[in-house]
């Protein structure tokens, strides 16, 4: 069971060319779709309170890094800032007597603490928290640099080079998902045609489970929508979905991408909106749900298309709110 839910997880975790996510030792960065970008450093384990940096860049020649520093964990205390690297104040962030939950740099800010960072080892945002360890920082700055293919060019932040921001090729655009036609959900059936969780061999549990309605919609005329409940983890349900026509034959799995190309018919902890023709999941990496994934599909008439995705494969104390995103679409 546990090696199931790992392996969906790193499946639906999976990246294409222009969005990706790494790990550097105690920083992480993900860049989504557009080549927007944003790295985390964190703080020790051990400790309730989670400070963290987060530097986020957009993919623009012309964007500037906008870093915020976020003292406020678990325990929800306030505290005076007093930010240094290495036990030393950092130029034009003079300590802050109010003792607010977050604090946004100003480009100026941002510039010096991005040049103190780079070899620091402790980010010291108040007396007495947890650091902000900077282990990895250099290379995690240094690998955004090159997701955002502003390497050798004089916008990068660490690997600098004499190339004019001019260089810095224009983002992708935003791929467009339209939803297909709504449809009535009048006169669906109120449990699996016979035989379909045969059909699910390996993927499910032999016995199903007690207490459980599926997930039942129709996605376009003579095309359903069945979702059934095959694993119950401690902090998981395992789907599997498949389709079925109206008097629910042709049984087959349901094709939901994946950004690596490859799909798949079992979610984690799932929903379904008919209104929005929206399949949903949160995938939850462990217990108090700090890393994972949340991610949506659009039904466009004929198929699932990927529409939002946001990412945190480091579990390091973020709850689902401050994931960055993975992969964005528009819709019309």
């Amino acid at each position: 069971m546990k090696a199931m839910i790992l392996g969906l997880l790193g499946a639906m975790m999976a990246t294409g060319v222009q969005a990706a996510s790494r790990s550097f030792q105690d920083w992480t960065v993900v860049c989504d779709n557009t080549r927007e970008c944003s790295a985390f450093g964190f703080s020790e384990d051990s400790f309730e309170d989670r400070p963290f940096l987060h530097v986020r860049r957009s993919a623009g020649a012309d964007a500037a890094p906008v870093i915020r520093l976020v003292l406020v964990g678990q325990s929800g205390v306030l505290t005076p800032w007093a930010v240094r690297v290495d036990g030393k104040p950092v130029p034009g962030l003079a300590p802050k007597a109010e003792g607010d939950a977050e604090f946004v740099l100003t480009p100026i800010q941002a510039t010096a603490l991005l040049a103190a960072i780079r070899n620091g080892q402790r980010l010291t945002l108040a007396p007495g928290r947890s650091d902000v360890l900077l282990t990895g920082a250099s290379a995690a700055l240094r690998w955004m640099d090159d997701q955002q293919q502003r390497a050798g060019t004089v916008t990068a932040l660490v690997a600098k080079g004499g190339k004019p921001a001019s260089m810095v090729p224009a983002p992708p655009s935003v791929p467009l998902v339209r939803p297909g036609p709504a449809v009535s959900q009048a006169g669906l059936p109120d449990k699996l045609p016979p035989g379909m969780r045969a059909q699910l061999g390996e993927d499910c549990d032999t016995q199903p489970p007690k207490d459980f309605s599926p997930i039942i919609a129709r996605l376009s005329p003579g095309v359903i929508l069945f979702g059934e409940r095959c694993y119950l983890g401690a902090y998981n349900e395992i789907y599997a979905f498949m389709l079925a026509d109206e008097q629910g034959g042709q049984i087959r799995p349901a094709e939901i991408p994946n950004l690596d190309g490859f799909s798949t018919n079992l979610l984690m902890n799932a929903s379904f909106d008919p209104e929005t023709q929206t399949l949903s999941n949160f995938e939850k990496g462990r217990g108090i749900a700090d890393c994972g994934g949340v991610n949506s599909w659009i039904w466009d008439g004929k198929a699932f298309r990927v529409s939002d995705q946001t990412e945190m494969p480091a579990c390091r104390g973020l709850s689902a709110e401050a994931w960055p995103v993975l992969f964005r679409s528009r819709r019309k």
